[in-house]
């Protein structure tokens, strides 16, 4: 495999200026990201980390929605252009973002610059070529991202410029109450002498070295400082550093400063060859490549290849992963639409398909920020709901949920648990929610607000306690499904004893003890008074609340097992997932939507009446938890009909046109190809890459008209300043479901690999992907016939594959050894770690 040549079918090419910042080459660390972009004289960048939040789960002070802030460190220009010619206009100016070398290169008219995030310390690192006939002096800007002290309410966001012999650096500080968080961009330039320039108090002039300090008497809180670098021909680098902390003991600016004297002394060459040493060396984990003779293959296939790109930029090394909008990308400053806390149902959308990728180390941000909220979760279980394990809402601060006081928590619990009418709150409650954040799910019953004679003032959603997500569960067990899979994936004992477990018995326990939760008259227990996915608001047995429960307690069981962990609750388990209420079906007669008696039973929303008067099929268990999959025909026959007739009903709904159900965050591409529908599952994909919304309009409308998406492939979908990928992460993960599959028939089960079960008919495809026990799978289809399929187990183990070429006779390979001769429709065969195995028709 020429990897540099599958890779680089997905780079992005512009031979024309961006229209608007949103639109720039994205580049990053994982930790550190920024989009690169061009004014007519100037290349343009916004400093962006995962850990800058300038407000926690404490903070009283942002009630408004949207107006919470993070992420952003400074903004930087580098401007080429004092009097004299434009040097980026449409006609001569060329940009090219290369994946596989992770390189952003820009060039104008004479003026050529390269940039990269480099990936052994959060260092931007620009490489500046000038062969202008008259060089002009370069101003190197750094600008704060607001005022230089901002107070709004209690929070207060101070903002510095100063220098640091031949650096400048911008250090802002966030407080409110016990809250900290401190970030610092240093930047500085070897292989040019220059000046820097700020207005403060104390004016005067000090050289050092060939490089000269200027102080210009002016004002102390000026917000912008420049670094004017010496007219000239040639080359010369710039490196921008940037760090974070959350202690202020901490001095913040010089991690930057220690940054920049690295990279300088390592130098812009030798940085270059260690970052694309990592990223060459990244590209060989797995791959996908396809064609088809209209191109739609091909289309989808350099989507999937930025995809991984994406994630390698935005989420790795990090203590937190990426906010949903906006990622490491924001270009236009700190606040975003949707503020700075994590809504799960959008962010999962990006984490999906990594573990496919064989790229673990992605999933580690993720992990790292819910394991961290934990204890935060297990006091809100108890304090909000009276119950135990964790509750993680489903919109969520980065550090978890704030303590409540014990009154609070008191009349909190009597009202979202509905003992006490919501007409009754005291005015104590009334206050204290007021200051809180409305997009927060335990206070997400508050809608829009507005300000009336200088004061703002709230209604609610009209459902009492019930907001759009406050009463949502489902996602409690998503979380702690995605550390079960990551145990699928690797085999790592030491990972599900330590961080999977507790996550699983944390949600089951919640959900188990969740009050409203009960064994009726029927036997089952029965959830009530739950929401899912922001509809069916206070019904009975919701869809998600009720999948969730099917999906999480038989990998609570399983991993108890595994481990010898818990012997005296594992009865008290069983009895309680034995007696488990069904999913809600069309036939129940109180079912939300009812099918006629001629037609099949299809899933529904709810059982009983819901506040929101939904009525509709639901889709869910075929896009959750591996509830409903390929495999599960061989199992569980009766629930893959009622998968079936679920889908055909959908189908009919959109007039046999899928692509109007793949709006960005819909899931369905992954739902489709997981269930081996192959001619859908392309329908609905390519309709999402094309981001077209289930009214077949476009997603969003710019400027200039009416466009799909920018020229990264990125969308504002979100809203203002927050760049979304989520319909790239959903294509991926449904692309990956149609080339290769590891799923079990049910949650917990024995894993089957199963290939091309949803390739389309006149697509050609090539892929090697990771399966769940450790096995990196290689195969090929070329008009619909298949060559072979390479097993490579990479942790031993029985390897689990089912017959791809239907009732032919397979044989197993080990090198020249046969190791097997089968006809059977499920091929199960012993392997060592370490070895390759080939399956091909027998000759």
């Amino acid at each position: 495999m020429n990897y540099r040549e599958l890779v680089s079918r997905g780079d992005l090419h512009y031979e024309h200026t961006v229209k608007r910042s949103e639109g720039g080459l994205p580049i990053g660390n994982g930790r550190m990201g920024t989009l690169v972009w061009t004014s007519p004289s100037a290349v343009k960048f916004q400093v962006n980390r995962v850990d800058v939040y300038a407000n926690d789960r404490s903070t009283n002070s942002f009630n408004q929605r949207h107006l919470d802030y993070g992420y952003a460190c400074g903004f930087v220009d580098i401007d080429f252009v004092d009097y004299g010619e434009d040097v980026f206009e449409d006609g001569t100016i060329r940009q090219h973002l290369s994946l596989y070398d992770a390189l952003a290169a820009i060039g104008g008219s004479e003026v050529n610059l390269e940039a990269f995030a480099y990936d052994h310390s959060d260092v931007f690192a620009v490489s500046v070529h000038d062969e202008r006939e008259n060089p002009q002096g370069i101003n190197i800007k750094l600008k704060m991202l607001r005022p230089a002290e901002v107070v709004t309410k209690s929070h207060s966001a101070i903002s510095k410029l100063s220098m640091h012999k031949d650096m400048m650096i911008l250090k802002q500080e966030f407080r409110e109450g016990d809250y900290y968080c401190a970030s610092a961009v240093a930047i500085g330039i070897k292989g040019r002498d220059g000046v820097i320039r700020m207005n403060d108090e104390f004016g005067g002039r000090s050289p050092v070295g060939d490089f000269r300090v200027s102080k210009v008497l002016g004002q102390p809180n000026e917000t912008e400082m420049r670094l004017c670098v010496k007219p000239g021909s040639g080359s010369f680098d710039i490196f921008i550093a940037s760090a974070a902390t959350f202690d202020e003991n901490v001095d913040i600016a010089d991690q930057a400063i220690s940054q920049i004297e690295s990279a300088r002394n390592a130098g812009y060459e030798s940085m270059l060859t260690e970052h694309k040493e990592w990223w060459n060396e990244f590209w060989h984990k797995s791959y996908i490549r396809l064609s088809s003779e209209d191109g739609t293959a091909e289309f989808l296939e350099k989507h999937y290849t930025y995809y991984v790109y994406l994630m390698a930029s935005n989420s790795r090394g990090g203590q937190y992963p990426p906010n949903f909008g906006g990622m490491l990308l924001s270009p236009r400053g700190d606040f975003r639409h949707w503020g700075a806390m994590q809504w799960w149902s959008n962010l999962r959308l990006y984490y999906n398909a990594v573990l496919a990728t064989g790229h673990y180390e992605l999933m580690q941000p993720y992990f790292s920020m819910y394991t961290g909220m934990y204890d935060s979760c297990a006091i809100a279980a108890e304090q909000q709901w009276g119950s135990k394990g964790i509750y993680i809402p489903e919109t969520v601060w980065f550090n978890g949920v704030d303590e409540l006081p014990e009154d609070i928590a008191t009349e909190m619990r009597e009202l979202y648990l509905l003992r006490k009418p919501w007409e009754e709150r005291s005015e104590r409650f009334k206050q204290y929610a007021h200051n809180k954040h409305p997009h927060e799910s335990r206070w997400n019953w508050k809608g829009h607000e507005s300000w009336v004679d200088g004061n703002l003032v709230y209604t609610d959603k009209s459902w009492g306690p019930f907001g759009s997500t406050s009463h949502m569960f489902a996602n409690i067990a998503g979380i702690a499904y995605h550390y079960w899979n990551y145990y699928e994936y690797t085999k790592d004992l030491a990972w599900l004893r330590d961080r999977a477990y507790p996550m699983i018995k944390g949600a089951v326990e919640f959900m188990r003890n969740y009050p409203h939760l009960r064994k009726d008259d029927d036997g089952k227990y029965h959830m009530y008074n739950t929401i899912s996915g922001e509809k069916y608001i206070g019904g009975k047995d919701t869809i998600q609340s009720t999948a969730a429960l099917h999906g999480i307690m038989p990998v609570m069981l399983k991993a108890a097992e595994v481990l010898d962990m818990d012997p005296e609750m594992r009865p008290v388990w069983e009895e309680f997932y034995s007696n488990l209420a069904p999913l809600p079906k069309s036939d129940h007669p109180e079912a939300v939507f009812k099918t006629k008696d001629d037609e099949p039973a299809v899933w529904v929303g709810a059982i009983g009446d819901v506040l929101d008067n939904r009525s509709d099929i639901a889709t869910d268990p075929m896009r959750y938890l591996n509830l409903c999959s390929l495999e599960t025909a061989y199992d569980n026959p009766e629930w893959f009909e009622t998968g079936k007739s679920t889908l055909k009903y959908q189908e009919a709904l959109l007039g046999e046109d899928w692509g109007k159900a793949a709006t960005e965050m819909s899931s369905v591409a992954s739902m489709l190809a997981g269930m081996g529908l192959a001619e859908e599952f392309k329908q609905a994909v390519l309709a999402q890459l094309e981001c077209i919304n289930a009214d077949r309009e476009y997603c969003y409308y710019a400027d200039t008209g009416r466009v799909k998406f920018y020229d990264n492939r990125l969308t504002v979908r979100e809203g203002v300043n927050a760049i979304s990928a989520q319909r790239i992460g959903n294509s991926a993960n449904g692309l990956q479901y149609a080339l290769c599959q590891s799923q079990p028939a049910g949650p917990g089960k024995e894993s089957v690999i199963n290939v091309f079960p949803a390739c389309p008919k006149d697509w050609n495809a090539e892929f090697s992907l990771w399966c769940h026990g450790g096995f990196k799978v290689t195969s090929e289809i070329c008009k619909g016939v298949i060559e072979f399929v390479k097993i490579e187990s990479t942790l031993g183990g029985k390897c689990r594959l089912r017959n791809p070429w239907g009732e032919r006779e397979l044989v197993v390979h080990q090198g020249d050894h046969v190791q097997m001769v089968s006809k059977a429709s499920l091929l199960e065969f012993d392997t060592d770690k370490g070895t390759t195995y080939t399956v091909a028709i027998s000759p």
